[in-house]
């Protein structure tokens, strides 16, 4: 199938469809939508801008183009064939830029504990923008939930085991394409794994450069320069990252949360917390259900 077929094909599934609203139940939702914005949409989201309730957005590009700036502030064109994914809240941008006269696209917004976490989890090993072949499993599974909501015809079970298929299908559309990362993606994944390999330790910057055979302000340069973030910043929002999921997956108190994640107890935890996400850990916890 080619993209022009595909594309079709959504506009198809689309029309023969009879609801707009989303779907609820009292553990999930799932918003689905077929738009094209224009200039005079003046169409531009900002990831910390929408809210603190965590969910998740799939949005896949039919035709014309749009663009995302992530949370380490590089800008990706999402032409027809790709999509790209973020989570709220996160310090991410998804607009329309003004060189491109439409962009026409497909969504999902997903708010379930389990997307969220797997989600954040595999946007740290890789780009939020993908191309995604027709016929991949990944953007299978995106269509046949989003078609299964637009129709009204999946009750909650079903609909939770879509919303599963999709964030691990995500996950491996991913994995696969990690050998093509870039210099700055490297970086990155290397200070993921150096903080994984060292639980519960405060490591700094110093630490980084030392591992790279680098002094602190070389490694600071290096670092900011391929991936346009201080280190400083990255090790903090990996740390956080460690925190959110252990309160979806319910693993210990905060103190224990801190202790693990390399934070110095839970206050410091719970500072670094809410100024990155605005609001507390125990909100963030009692709004998924953990």
């Amino acid at each position: 199938m080619d993209h022009g077929e595909f594309a079709r094909g959504i506009e198809r599934l689309w029309l023969e469809g009879q609801r707009r609203s989303n779907l609820y139940t009292a553990d999930l939702e799932v918003g689905v939508g077929l738009e094209s914005r224009t200039a005079r949409d003046r169409y531009d989201f900002h990831g910390l801008a929408r809210g603190t309730h965590p969910y998740v957005v799939f949005q896949y590009t039919l035709a014309g183009w749009g663009s995302l700036t992530d949370a380490h502030g590089r800008t990706m064109r999402i032409d027809p064939g790709s999509f790209f994914v973020a989570c709220i809240p996160s310090e991410h941008r998804y607009f329309l830029p003004a060189e491109s006269p439409v962009w026409r696209f497909f969504y999902l917004i997903i708010r379930h504990p389990f997307a969220d976490g797997r989600v954040r989890r595999t946007l740290g090993t890789g780009p939020a923008v993908h191309p995604a072949e027709p016929n991949h499993a990944f953007t299978a599974s995106l269509v046949r939930l989003w078609s299964a909501v637009r129709r009204g015809g999946l009750d909650e079970l079903a609909t939770e085991r879509n919303i599963i298929d999709v964030a691990l299908e995500h996950e491996r559309l991913v994995r696969e394409g990690r050998p093509g990362q870039d210099a700055g993606e490297r970086l990155l994944a290397s200070v993921r794994e150096h903080l994984a390999a060292h639980p519960g330790q405060a490591i700094q910057v110093e630490d980084l450069a030392a591992d790279a055979g680098l002094s602190r302000s070389a490694y600071s340069h290096h670092f900011s320069k391929l991936t346009g973030q201080p280190p400083a910043r990255y090790i903090a929002q990996v740390r956080l990252e460690e925190v959110r999921r252990g309160l979806l997956e319910g693993e210990g108190t905060l103190a224990q949360l801190a202790a693990r994640s390399g934070f110095a107890d839970a206050n410091h935890l719970c500072k670094v917390f809410r100024r990155h996400f605005h609001q507390s850990p125990g909100t963030y916890r009692q709004q998924m259900g953990g």
